[in-house]
């Protein structure tokens, strides 16, 4: 039986401890000083200023991941280009008509009419959003009416828009195409990323 003494295995662990730590700090120091193909993969990943030219924001990131927000495809277009709606087209031959204290909501709709399309009046709320309306004569007629046009695309073959008695008018994110008349009290209230063609 051999017998080591308790100073001899002290001894012998704290060398190889020692040896273990200058093992561990020489490999730290030489991947620093060359970086491999992994360490190399993970400067190449997303960060705020390569993001920032990209058109992305960076939520949050550590090591190996990043997430980034980014507009839908498409959003980036310049304005006359809106993505509006994916909606089957319609056809219509006579025009809606919102009249009195009540709200109209066209949503995500594609229509066309033969002459006027939508006429608002008498404290009707008239809210279009996400669509495309095309009108042979006036797209949108409104007299003591609040019409609401949020990224969509009006038409008129005579005019996009004609307000009056007080009728007001919001746009925001639209193209209009055709002029936009107004009389009297009547107002249209530019909010915004809008073509006015």
């Amino acid at each position: 039986m051999t017998v080591i003494s308790t100073r001899a295995v002290r001894v012998g662990l704290a060398a190889g401890s020692l040896a273990l730590a200058l093992g561990v700090a020489g490999l730290a120091a030489g991947q620093a000083a060359n970086p491999g193909p992994a360490a190399q993969s993970k400067t190449d990943t997303v960060a705020p200023a390569a993001t920032a030219a990209a058109g992305g924001r960076v939520i949050a990131q550590g090591p190996g991941y990043s997430i980034v927000a980014t507009s839908p495809a498409g959003s980036q277009a310049s304005a006359g280009e809106t993505q509006v709606t994916d909606a089957p087209l319609e056809t219509l031959h006579e025009p809606i008509v919102c009249q009195g204290q009540r709200v109209l909501n066209i949503d995500n709709r594609d229509i066309r009419f033969d002459g006027n399309a939508i006429t608002a009046t008498d404290g009707c709320e008239l809210h279009i959003t996400n669509s495309r309306i095309s009108a042979g004569g006036i797209a949108i007629r409104a007299r003591n009416a609040g019409v609401h046009i949020e990224n969509s695309e009006i038409e008129g073959g005579k005019a996009s828009i004609d307000a009056a008695r007080g009728a007001q008018i919001y746009v925001e994110a639209s193209t209009l195409k055709g002029a936009a008349r107004r009389s009297g009290q009547a107002a249209i209230h530019d909010l915004g990323n809008n073509v006015w063609d």
